[in-house]
């Protein structure tokens, strides 16, 4: 192999490697255009490295395949330390695996330039983008449905009126009440509301649980994680 097909093959895979982490980039992810471009390279010069010692090998009469295929899964392997270091696990969700994802496939893809298969990598790389790019708004549509309670603690003048308007709230929000349980407390002065969501997408809680605390007549509000309703 000469200098120049190597050197042809690293700027493909710079290419490929950056129109993905720009699309990580444009989203805010810690691994973004440098990471991904770097990942796809260093993928490249290993996979050119292997083929250049498979030369070697088979200038001695042996196979070369199975030195590559050793440095393909060494690089596959390799590459889940970076991934899982994209990967960030909270109480309530898991945030990271599609760039962590990203990072693997920008490795494969380097693997692929590496072995020259440029028509493989650029339709890999097409197939790719539009998972990333057009994906997510069916995602928004298909959002796991979730069930979460909220009880706002309210003064007990208004009952109908402080209903209607965090009923109203949630449903700005987008968010379905699926039932409300209604207690007043003995002397009358104070009424309990515990509201039975169902969540298919909430963008800011907390914008919703500010607006609901703003009610004329609510003392507290309190999220809670429901029990589960079918």
């Amino acid at each position: 192999m000469t200098f120049e097909d190597s050197l042809f093959r690293l700027l493909v895979a710079a290419l490929l490697g950056s129109l993905i982490g720009l699309e990580r980039e444009y989203h805010g992810r810690p691994a973004g255009l440098r990471t991904h471009m770097l990942v796809c390279i260093g993928a490249t010069m290993i996979t050119i490295s292997g083929l250049i010692i498979a030369q070697k090998f088979s200038q001695g009469g042996t196979s070369p395949g199975a030195e590559i295929s050793r440095i393909v899964a060494g690089v596959v392997t390799g590459i889940g330390f970076l991934g899982a270091g994209a990967i960030v696990r909270t109480s309530d969700f898991v945030r990271g695996l599609t760039t962590a994802a990203c990072i693997w496939f920008v490795a494969a893809l380097g693997v692929v330039i590496g072995l020259g298969e440029f028509m493989l990598g650029v339709s890999g790389t097409g197939v790719a983008l539009l998972i990333l790019i057009t994906l997510p708004f069916l995602e928004y549509r298909l959002s796991d449905l979730k069930y979460r309670d909220v009880l706002i603690l309210g003064e007990n003048s208004e009952p109908e009126m402080l209903v209607d308007k965090c009923s109203s709230i949630f449903s700005d929000h987008m968010v379905h009440i699926h039932d409300i349980d209604i207690e007043i407390d003995r002397d009358g002065s104070s009424i309990s509301l515990l509201f039975h969501l169902r969540i298919r997408k909430l963008d800011d809680k907390m914008e919703l649980l500010n607006q609901l605390s703003e009610v004329q007549g609510v003392i507290s509000v309190q999220w809670q994680r429901s029990a589960g309703r079918i």
